[in-house]
């Protein structure tokens, strides 16, 4: 009786221990994807759920706020400025946005208008272009990389690597050594 009483607990310890860290993992998933994009809809609910059960947790980087955020993006800023002010300013993505977004929060002229940079042309359908790019041997790792080389976001990068692809010119690094092979 006692072996059998044993058996179940052991068991019951089993399922109770792998079901938490199940949970956990999907916390931390769905932390990371709401941090990729803090301002969408998923980027919000989950900010808003974890505020809401008492996990103090930003969906922001540290240092960059919100208002940041949208003050930077609604005042018409594209990548490639932000690129370019990243240059100008010898900072990553985030700071830069982060400064800019600030200094436009507090009223201050910026180094040029929204907008002065214009977008690298995209393909119409991304698609085609995204599935050449991993088709051709590359990984996330190797968006991750391009993308803090370029400053552009994931989304752009893929694209603007995938296009590369289509046509045949080649990119700034080989899927046989990026970091994810």
């Amino acid at each position: 009786m006692t072996s059998n009483t044993s058996t179940v607990r052991s068991k019951a310890f089993r399922i109770t221990a792998i079901g938490v860290a199940a949970t956990g993992l999907c916390i931390a998933g769905a932390g990371v994807a709401a941090a990729a994009n803090p301002t969408s809809a998923f980027g919000q609910v989950v900010g808003t759920t974890v505020h809401a059960v008492g996990v103090d947790w930003s969906d922001m980087p540290a240092g960059y706020t919100q208002a940041q955020y949208e003050a930077f993006w609604g005042a018409g800023f594209t990548s490639a400025d932000q690129a370019a002010l990243g240059e100008l300013w010898s900072l990553d993505a985030t700071e830069t946005k982060s400064q800019a977004g600030q200094m436009v929060l507090d009223g201050e002229e910026l180094p040029f208008a929204p907008g002065t940079h214009a977008e690298p042309e995209l393909p119409a359908d991304d698609s085609e272009a995204i599935l050449a790019f991993f088709d051709a041997g590359y990984t996330s790792e190797d968006v991750e990389e391009l993308s803090d080389l370029w400053n552009t976001e994931y989304v752009e990068t893929k694209a603007r690597a995938g296009q590369m692809v289509l046509d045949g010119e080649e990119l700034p690094l080989d899927p046989a050594t990026s970091a994810g092979s």
